[in-house]
């Protein structure tokens, strides 16, 4: 088997940009807010140092620990916390559709062509199931039409076959016609086989 490696990393705009700006997002958010809360806390431990009556000498970085580490650990935490919800939340947007063409797939390897199935608007694979459901209903109406057709036959091939026994034909030409028949008999059968309507 062959080792393909991906050359392209942009293979769906529409579909990744947006996981993309909210992840993106998510961390500008938590960025920002480490910031915010280090220039609060710095600003107020600065102040403290400043205007404290007891004049204790310490280097900046004693004076900054505090409110780096508070800051960190909230921003931190609060950023892990939006991104695995929305980790949580986008992996069911797309779990769900994957679900759905799990049983999609194992109905037409049954013979079912049933369009009846709906995806959340929401959904991430959307118009991949709306796509899905096209393909599907140019297949259904195809062998539709061959079962119209096969129908057709079997009603053209019973009316000859009584009109040619009626003159005595040889009994070659009646196996022949026997044999047509038989083979436009599996022929329905295996068509039949097809569920192109809703269940």
């Amino acid at each position: 088997m062959a080792n393909h490696s991906r050359r392209r990393y942009w293979i769906d705009i529409r579909t990744q940009k947006p996981f993309l700006l909210k992840i993106g997002s998510v961390w500008a958010a938590g960025v920002l807010m480490l910031c915010l809360l280090l220039h609060y806390l710095a600003d107020e431990e600065l102040g403290r140092s400043f205007y404290s009556i007891h004049l204790r000498l310490r280097n900046t970085w004693q004076i900054l620990l505090p409110a780096v580490l508070i800051a960190g650990g909230v921003s931190y935490l609060v950023t892990i916390g939006a991104t695995l919800f929305l980790a949580v939340r986008e992996s069911h947007r797309l779990g769900g559709p994957i679900h759905k063409f799990r049983l999609l797939f194992l109905d037409l390897g049954k013979g079912i062509l049933d369009t009846g199935f709906h995806f959340r608007n929401g959904d991430i694979l959307f118009h991949l199931g709306e796509s899905y459901r096209e393909a599907l209903q140019a297949h259904a109406d195809r062998i539709r039409a061959m079962q119209e057709l096969g129908d057709r036959a079997d009603r053209s091939l019973s009316e000859t076959r009584l009109s040619l026994g009626a003159h005595g034909l040889p009994p070659g030409d009646m196996q022949r016609i026997d044999e047509s028949a038989d083979a436009l008999a599996r022929l329905r059968e295996a068509l039949r086989e097809f569920r192109v309507g809703p269940s």
